[in-house]
Formats: C-alpha cells, sequence, structure tokens
C-alpha cells in the first residue's frame, strides 16, 4: 500500500470540504477536476446539485452512469441515508431554501447564530436539519471513497456562507474556502455563447447566451457576495486564486493550493510535469467539460479575438473597477487585434499563453493553441 493510499484511509472525524465560489464560466469544473487526481481528494463538482440532478432528475454522472445507477453514489446515498436519517426530497426542498432565497442569505449574515435563522413555516426541518444532513453526505463521501479532503465546486455565495455557519459556529466541518475568479471578459465572452441541450456532451438544459453588459453585472455582484463570504471565514483558510494564473503557470498555484488545503503537492507536480490526462472520475454536476475524456492542457485566450472592442469596453466601463481589485489591467491584456480584421489572433507571446485543458478528440483534430467550445471553463 503507497504512503498515499494509507493516508486517504484516515478520515478525519469533521469532513475536510474545500468549497469553490465564484461566477459560472470561470474554470471552477476544471479545477475540481485538477484537484481531484490528488489520491487523498475526491471531486464531486456541483455538489448542490446532487439531490435534484442526480437522484430527483436521474441526470449521467461523469462516469457515464445514471446517479442512482453509478456504484459510488449508490453507496455514498446509502451511507448518507442511513447515518444521517435523511430523506432527500425534505433535504432537496431545505437546501434549495437555504442556497436560493435573498432573505435566508441576509439573515445569515445579519443574525448572530444559526439557530435563528428562519426558513419559513412551509418546510419540515430547519436551518440545523439542513446544515447536518449536509454535513452528513459529505462525511459519507469520505467514508465511501476513502478520501480525507471532499471538493465541492457548487459556486453558489449562499450555500458558501451557509457552510461558513456550520465550520465556525455549529463544528460539524472542516471548511477551505476558495474564491476562483476568472478576467470578466473571458466570462462575458464564454457567458455570450448559447448551446443546445445534450446530454451525453454534459449540457442538461438549452443555454441562452446573454449580452456582455448583463454578463459583466452579473460577475460583479456574484463575486462581490463571494468577496463578503470569503470575509466572513477565518483569513488562514480562506484564498483567492485567479483562473489565468493557475491555467499560465500552475506549479506555483499548485504548491499555493496544497499549503492551504495541508496536503503534499506531489501527485499534482507528478501530474502536470507527466502532462497525462486528467480523468473525469464522479462529477455530479457542472460544466459540460466534465463529460470529456482524457482531458489534457492548452492556452485559452480566445475572447481577447472574439469580442469586439465596444464590447471589450463596455465590460471594462460596468466591471472593470472589480476586476482591477483582483489585479486585472485592461491596458496590459488588450492588444492591437481589437482594432484589426475580425477573427484576427491575438500576437504569440501573450502573456496568458499557458496550460489549458484540451480533450483528446480537439488534440487530435487540431496542433495549435485555439480554443474550442466543449474545452471552455
Amino acid at each position: 500500500m503507497s504512503t498515499y493510499a494509507h493516508q486517504s484511509s484516515r478520515i478525519p472525524p469533521r469532513p475536510r470540504v474545500v468549497f469553490v465560489m465564484g461566477a459560472g464560466r470561470s474554470g471552477s469544473t476544471v479545477l475540481d477536476l485538477f484537484l481531484g487526481q490528488h489520491p487523498l481528494v475526491q471531486s464531486v463538482g456541483e455538489l448542490c446539485n446532487f439531490v435534484h440532478d442526480g437522484w430527483i432528475e436521474r441526470r449521467l454522472c461523469s462516469c457515464g452512469q445514471r446517479v442512482p445507477e453509478c456504484e459510488l453514489w449508490s453507496r455514498v446515498t446509502e451511507v448518507w441515508k442511513k447515518r444521517s436519517q435523511v430523506d432527500l426530497e425534505t433535504y432537496e426542498q431545505l437546501r434549495s431554501r437555504v442556497e436560493g432565497r435573498r432573505n435566508i442569505l441576509w439573515q445569515m449574515f445579519s443574525r448572530p447564530s444559526p439557530e435563528q435563522v428562519q426558513l419559513g413555516k412551509d418546510v419540515r426541518g430547519n436551518f440545523l436539519t439542513y446544515a447536518q444532513w449536509t454535513a452528513g453526505l459529505y462525511q459519507a463521501i469520505g467514508e465511501v471513497t476513502e478520501k480525507s479532503v471532499v471538493v465541492d465546486s457548487s459556486k453558489n455565495s449562499a450555500r458558501g456562507l451557509a457552510l461558513v455557519l456550520m465550520a465556525e459556529r455549529l463544528d460539524l466541518i472542516d471548511l477551505h474556502l476558495v474564491h476562483l475568479v476568472r478576467d470578466v471578459r473571458g466570462f462575458a465572452w464564454s457567458v455570450k455563447k448559447s448551446f443546445r441541450s445534450d446530454e451525453q456532451a454534459g449540457v442538461a438544459r438549452d443555454i441562452r447566451g446573454l449580452p456582455v453588459w448583463r454578463s459583466a453585472l452579473a460577475w460583479t455582484f456574484v463575486n462581490s457576495m463571494a468577496d463578503l463570504v470569503r470575509r466572513r471565514h477565518e483569513t488562514s483558510r480562506s484564498l483567492l486564486v485567479r483562473y489565468e494564473d493557475f491555467a499560465s503557470t500552475p506549479i506555483p498555484v499548485v504548491l499555493q493550493l496544497a499549503g492551504f488545503i495541508a496536503i503534499p503537492p506531489g501527485p499534482w507536480i507528478e501530474l502536470l510535469n507527466s502532462e497525462k490526462p486528467l480523468q473525469p472520475g464522479h462529477i455530479v454536476a457542472g460544466n459540460r467539460l466534465r463529460m470529456q475524456r482524457h482531458i489534457r492542457l492548452r492556452p485559452d485566450v480566445e475572447w481577447q479575438s472574439k469580442l469586439s472592442f465596444a464590447e471589450k469596453m463596455v465590460i471594462w466601463i460596468l466591471a472593470g473597477w472589480k476586476a482591477w481589485s483582483y489585479g486585472y489591467r485592461y491596458r496590459s491584456e488588450v492588444s492591437r487585434a481589437d482594432r484589426s480584421a475580425p477573427g484576427t489572433s491575438p500576437p504569440a507571446g501573450h502573456p496568458l499563453a499557458g496550460p489549458h485543458f484540451l480533450t483528446s478528440r480537439d488534440r487530435q483534430s487540431t496542433g495549435s493553441s485555439s480554443v474550442s467550445e466543449s474545452a471552455h471553463p
């Protein structure tokens, strides 16, 4: 038995949870998949959607099986029900109330104790019920997988705040918050695209693209909320990560994450040096990338040539002040290609050039560093 396998069998009494917050289309599935390659880490994707998407809608796990038929998730649910006495429909009602209602979010920010958070008389159970069942799900995942760390990339700030209360007020979990941000222009370009539903490709429903002004405002609001949540948690257990840093120079970011989570970085460094493909594992919900096989690394700077100069200006006027606070700069990211003919590629040697995730199918179809839609975070 390897050292890592021996360590992974030591499941902590409180589940150690790495929760990834931030806006969608910011690389959370990419980061989640990567972290899950470590033998001590279980990647689960957007766990907030586990009951609804997995058990009620019976959608696909990234392993290719329906969630109720997936060996891992059927075993996790069995252990969860046995240990926590959870009722799935009731839990989903509580979860959607806690994580989906703004009035509940403001209560969690303003009330001095979790016991005072009122979910309403029309639901069975209360915040403590939700908290205990959620912690029980993390514990069941750790027990079944024999992994000491669970990565949840649900991103929802309300869920993040609820987890902070569970960690600091109720002592139910050992929480590490990762706030993942992406350049607002890259986010806007990704959100601008539309997709038709294709479950096998990981698109559960039709996705309609948004105009860049709306995505800029949404990005600002979501990341502002994530900032507030991060400030409510212990400084040593909250970390801001820029997606571009992870994509361009992953090793320093990986070393930082390993120290933050308190696990050895060796397996991640070996993976980066070997250029072996990532395995999708058992992600229950998230970006369509989760359904790809043999994912590799490559650059992703498509937004620079695809967004018009006017679109970039609109985005920066609306969200530049917030992007600046994360270290993004307008002039350093915009090349002369902005004023060139449409479709002009950014010049070689752009500072964001670096590894990103590439599917084996894309790798066969092109030798260039251009990014296909299937590989976008």
